[in-house]
């Protein structure tokens, strides 16, 4: 919401000009001297005028060129607001009727370079603040000028990062138009700007004020925007387009959002395929620095639900934002998961699932797989892999596991699947990941990799039956009864170590003895 703060600067200075304009004689350089004094004075501020020149017959007419207007002090910057050209039109009995009425406010080539925020301990101005009531009073003689129409098309703003060596973002607002702008007015405005990341059009109308002299940052804005075609390219590692839509309200320093956002074909790099994804989703967004506050988000992809809360916040000194989640799936699918990390149109395993997760988004120039750290646990039920291999010796280990022969059926194969995990690097690491098959119960711990697909588990399968159950009957299982209690322990019939190492489409089942 930028764009308005300094769309309310605009207008300060455009009534400025047009009270110097009729309190002196209409001769260039006279007024443009005053207009410069005046400025100076009101917006405490350093200003330059290149040209200015003015009529008052048969209308009001005050046109100029090169303004350049720089914050006291902040010689380390760039100057906050350049002005190519600017033209002020109205009529003289307009002008001279309580309140004052401006008709017209145009300016080109408008640019707003945004300096870092000073830190709390240093000077900010040569000179002292002034007290609330001396801003109140500077502003009165403001508060009977109102500018019917202001337009600034193609202004463009810059924040400037903090540290130096950084890219500064850039919107470019293509059509900024506020009506009725003036000090103690509530002002209807339009814009339509690109948003740099991710990269789409932002509609939006609404309005803005009054102004709060004392305290700006506490200052109304309402309003409704469409996002547009937002391309998520822009953002590493993701893709898709994006559209939202919303609405708005509240002081400058605590906007609160309500809006929708669809994403036909999200999709995440890292091998995965695009997905549906919708949220409907409640904010806040601090307009003074761009820090948004997620209070709720409802999202769904595919089969899966999923709720989260959090923050998207700049850091002092680092450049970006971070974003920190808190994200739970009460009603999900674990092949909707799976499929935004595999590009595989069969999915390696099926089955619900419930999780939960802290998700950290770090402002690193990396991919978000490859920055996405992720913390959680998570829970499968009547869960079956897809891969007839696989399930083939998942049920040969039930089988064995009951002292079943291989024509005595086993059951479901799968179930209960569990566990701890972290996510970091483009690497899971999993701890306290179990899962049953009819006759066994099976604990492992160890890696998948999101980029190399390689799986790498070691633990150790507790088996309802036998050492010589599992090996069959006959003489050999008669002469290992007596190996039994060896193998034995906390009431299983039979403990063993095993791994599970190799590709994700090539798994490797085996016993860990040796």
């Amino acid at each position: 919401m930028k764009f308005l703060i300094f769309g309310a600067i605009l207008g300060v200075l455009a009534i400025v000009i047009i009270i110097a304009a009729l309190s002196i004689p209409i001769r260039s350089e006279t007024l443009k001297q005053q207009v410069i004094a005046l400025l100076s004075e009101e917006l405490e501020s350093e200003v330059t005028i290149e040209k200015l020149e003015g009529r008052a017959f048969p209308r009001v007419a005050v046109s100029g060129a090169g303004v350049v207007i720089r914050q006291k002090g902040r010689t380390d910057v760039p100057p906050l607001i350049t002005i190519e050209t600017f033209e002020i039109r109205g009529s003289l009995r307009d002008l001279m009727r309580k309140p004052r009425r401006v008709g017209e406010v145009r300016l080109k080539g408008l640019q707003v370079k945004v300096p870092p925020r000073a830190g709390d301990g240093e000077d900010r101005r040569d000179t002292p603040e002034k007290s609330d009531a001396q801003k109140h009073a500077d502003a009165q003689k403001l508060q009977q000028v109102i500018i019917e129409r202001l337009e600034a098309p193609d202004t463009v703003i810059t924040l400037i990062p903090k540290r130096a060596g950084k890219q500064p973002k850039i919107f470019t607002v293509h059509h900024l138009v506020m009506d009725g702008l003036g000090i103690n007015e509530t002002i209807p405005y339009i814009a339509v700007l690109t948003n740099p990341v991710p990269k789409g059009e932002i509609e939006t109308s609404g309005t803005f004020g009054p102004w709060n002299v004392v305290h700006p940052a506490q200052t109304p804005i309402t309003g409704k925007y469409t996002f547009a075609n937002a391309n998520l390219d822009t953002i590493n590692g993701l893709a898709g387009i994006l559209s939202s839509t919303g609405e708005f309200k509240g002081p400058i320093d605590r906007i609160e959002v309500n809006g929708t956002t669809d994403t036909p074909d999200f999709q995440v790099d890292a091998g995965g395929l695009p997905v549906p994804l919708k949220t409907t989703f409640r904010a806040v967004v601090d307009g003074s620095d761009g820090d948004t506050y997620l209070e709720h988000v409802d999202g769904s992809f595919l089969n899966t639900r999923l709720t989260a809360r959090g923050k998207v916040v700049g850091l002092e000194g680092v450049p970006g934002r971070e974003v920190v989640i808190d994200a739970d799936i009460h009603d999900g699918r674990i092949e909707d998961l799976l499929r935004l990390t595999m590009n595989s149109e069969k999915p390696l395993l099926t089955g619900a699932v419930v999780l939960k997760a802290n998700i950290i988004i770090p402002r690193e120039k990396k991919k978000v797989i490859d920055k996405l750290r992720l913390k959680g646990e998570f829970g499968l039920s009547k869960a079956t892999f897809t891969d007839p291999q696989v399930q083939t010796k998942l049920m040969g280990l039930s089988r064995r596991a009951q002292g079943k022969t291989q024509e005595e059926p086993v059951g479901e194969v799968l179930s209960n699947l569990k566990g701890a995990f972290v996510l970091e690097n483009a690497e899971a690491r999993f701890s306290r990941l179990t899962f049953s098959v009819p006759g066994a119960r099976i604990e492992l711990a160890g890696r998948y990799g999101l980029r190399d697909e390689i799986v790498s588990f070691r633990g150790k399968a507790r088996l309802e039956a036998t050492l010589s159950q599992v090996v069959g009957g006959g003489v050999r299982g008669f002469f290992l009864k007596a190996f039994d209690p060896i193998f034995r322990k906390e009431g299983s019939g039979m403990v063993i170590p095993i791994k599970i190492e190799g590709t994700r489409k090539a798994p490797k089942f085996g016993h860990d003895m040796f």
